[in-house]
């Protein structure tokens, strides 16, 4: 349930975290375009991001898109397009009822433009104030943090200074994306860091005469920027930033006006507090995080809103696991377990195969924690079956870690059922699954798995009758101590 290479269950991309700051490429920046390419029009190399901007018009007929664009002016690695179509959106038209269909134009415009992020929006009367909104392709198969709700603006004074406030808006415009090459990526992540500096200095100057939902709207945009990036920087300070403008969001945001925006709001408050909480070892933060996902699934539901319902379920499972396994109590476990099942009538094999095998991980953990608990065979076994289906995605070649992972956690069920049966098998099984998940930590240079699971093999070893003397001297009954830490979450 962890997203670290300690136990990287969630995250592909492990070698995101760095020891300061973020990830630099491991490749040379692309060399600049020369003097004829600059003043022929900037040179496209496939790696940059691509913004479409729609048309902001007012009351009075003036469009604001080039306000817009003249942020992301000069950028390295962005290119910005203005779209000549006719929006949805009007300064007539009823706001409320037209925003849904503007949200499927939008849509269509990102695939119709191959764009990487396109803004949209419009000027409500009487014209002094920007409403921004942001669509990107949808990630595939991920559920990533600070998700940026369809229906959900960012708000700025027309006339923006694109070097002050601006910088909201670059650092949410980052954090909307979903790149979906590892040059473009590697584009975006060149920016975060000075696009996030600015953004704190901005969030300082709010404009006084904005109303309480405008500044929850730009405190929001603020945290989802913080959120999506908090896996890149070490320590727990960028979360905790997000934390607070998460709450001031909240707190300005009308759950009876607009319900799923708050709901996305409380889910990506959990996300934060969820990694906080597993950063620090602190229950409290824990308790919250699982507040704020009970919280957002009042909203959520499997009928009208399967994705984030089913994925906010997940998460409050890994917490409801992360609580248990401090407490020893198991009515969380007994919930989380049902939680899990709720989830995978969403997260489907076919559909999501990566949010899938990670709920079918979560469940043979949970399921693993309780049979060990309850000392019940069956319990047990139905772990050892979750992780079986979860090697089916978890491939050893296409994610070692992830697959080194699984097989650890599911040696240590099998190991339990050894003890418990006193039956050779479920021992040899699970030496098998520790002795697979040591050759791909070692290969990968992961010292401290590798280390686990070299304890784990000597336990298994010392079970087996061929294998005597050979073990640790460490109480066998403590076997568990050497399973994968599900608290090393970014």
């Amino acid at each position: 349930m962890s997203d670290t290479p300690q136990d990287p269950n969630r995250s592909t991309v492990p070698d995101e975290v760095p020891t300061q700051g973020p990830v630099e490429p491991d490749t040379a920046p692309a060399k600049k375009p020369g003097l004829f390419s600059r003043l022929f029009g900037r040179a496209a190399t496939g790696a940059e991001l691509e913004i479409a901007i729609a048309p902001f018009v007012d009351i009075a007929g003036v469009d604001h898109a080039r306000s817009l664009s003249a942020v992301f002016a000069d950028l390295d690695g962005v290119r910005t397009k203005h779209l000549r179509e006719k929006p949805i959106l009007t300064p007539e038209s009823p706001r409320a009822e037209h925003l849904p269909a503007a949200c499927g134009q939008a849509m269509h415009w990102v695939s119709k433009f191959n764009a990487d992020l396109v803004l949209w929006g419009d000027v409500p009367p009487p014209g002094t104030t920007l409403y921004i909104h942001f669509a990107a392709p949808p990630p595939v198969d991920e559920d990533p943090a600070g998700t940026i709700s369809p229906f959900q603006a960012l708000t700025l004074p027309v006339g923006f200074d694109p070097e002050d406030l601006g910088a909201l808006l670059l650092a949410a415009a980052l954090a909307a994306m979903n790149p979906k090459s590892d040059a473009k990526r590697q584009s975006r992540r060149s920016l975060v860091a000075e696009a996030l500096e600015h953004a704190a200095e901005a969030i300082e100057r709010i404009p006084s005469d904005f109303t309480t939902r405008e500044q929850a709207s730009i405190q929001a945009m603020f945290a989802n920027s913080l959120a999506s990036f908090g896996h890149l920087f070490p320590g727990t300070e960028v979360y905790h930033r997000a934390s607070l403008a998460y709450t001031k969001a909240i707190k300005g945001t009308l759950r009876s006006e607009s319900p799923t925006n708050w709901a996305y709001l409380q889910r990506n408050l959990g996300t934060v507090l969820q990694a906080l909480g597993e950063r620090t070892d602190d229950v409290d933060t824990l308790d919250q995080a699982a507040a704020a996902y009970r919280a957002a699934l009042e909203v959520f539901s499997l009928e009208a809103t399967p994705f984030p319902w089913a994925t906010t379920q997940n998460r409050l499972g890994e917490v409801l696991y992360r609580l248990d396994s401090k407490s020893g109590d198991t009515k969380g476990l007994k919930e989380a377990l049902v939680i899990y099942q709720g989830a995978l009538k969403v997260l489907t094999k076919r559909s999501m195969p990566l949010l899938w095998s990670e709920t079918m991980n979560n469940l043979g953990q949970a399921a693993q924690m309780l049979g060990r608990e309850l000392n019940n065979e069956d319990v047990l076994e139905r772990a050892v079956t979750a992780y079986k289906q979860a090697l089916l995605i978890r491939k050893r070649d296409t994610q070692p870690t992830l697959w080194a992972a699984t097989q650890n956690n599911m040696g240590s069920a099998l190991f339990i059922l050894g003890r418990m049966t006193n039956a050779d098998k479920y021992f040899e099984e699970a030496l098998n699954a520790f002795m697979g998940a040591r050759e791909v930590y070692t290969s990968l240079g992961l010292t401290r798995m590798v280390e686990i699971t070299e304890k784990n093999i000597a336990h298994a070893e010392e079970r087996l009758p061929d294998g005597a003397g050979k073990g640790a001297q460490k109480d066998a009954s403590m076997w568990w101590l050497e399973e994968e830490d599900p608290a090393q979450k970014s």
